[in-house]
C-alpha cells in the first residue's frame, strides 16, 4: 500500500482542521459566558468559512467567474446560518390554558 500523496494529505488536515474548529465550537457553547460565547462562535465560523473556502472549493486556484459563484455559495451559507441562529431569538411562545371539555 502506498502513502497518500500531499493532495489527500492536504484535505485530510484540512479536514481535521474542520472537525477541530467543530470541537472548539461545542466546547465553547457550555463552558464561556453568554456575553463571550457569541462572538467566539462567529470568529470559529468564520474560521471554517475560510478553511472551506481555500482547502476544499480551492477559490485561489481558480477563474474569476468561479471566484464569484464561490463567494455567493459562501455567503449564502452565511445569510442561512445567520437567519438560523435569529430565528430562536425572535420566536415567542405564548401560553394558552387548557380546557377540558366533558
Amino acid at each position: 500500500m502506498t502513502a497518500p500523496g500531499p493532495h489527500l494529505r492536504r484535505l485530510g488536515g484540512s479536514w481535521l482542521a474542520v472537525l477541530g474548529l467543530l470541537a472548539a465550537q461545542l466546547w465553547a457553547v457550555p463552558l464561556l459566558p453568554g456575553w463571550l460565547a457569541a462572538p467566539a462562535l462567529v470568529l470559529l465560523m468564520a474560521a471554517m468559512l475560510i478553511v472551506i473556502g481555500t482547502a476544499f472549493m480551492r477559490m485561489y486556484s481558480v477563474s474569476g467567474l468561479a471566484q464569484a459563484f464561490a463567494v455567493a455559495a459562501l455567503l449564502w451559507l452565511v445569510i442561512l446560518l445567520g437567519l438560523g441562529s435569529v430565528d430562536p431569538l425572535t420566536r415567542t411562545d405564548y401560553s394558552v390554558p387548557v380546557t377540558r371539555h366533558p
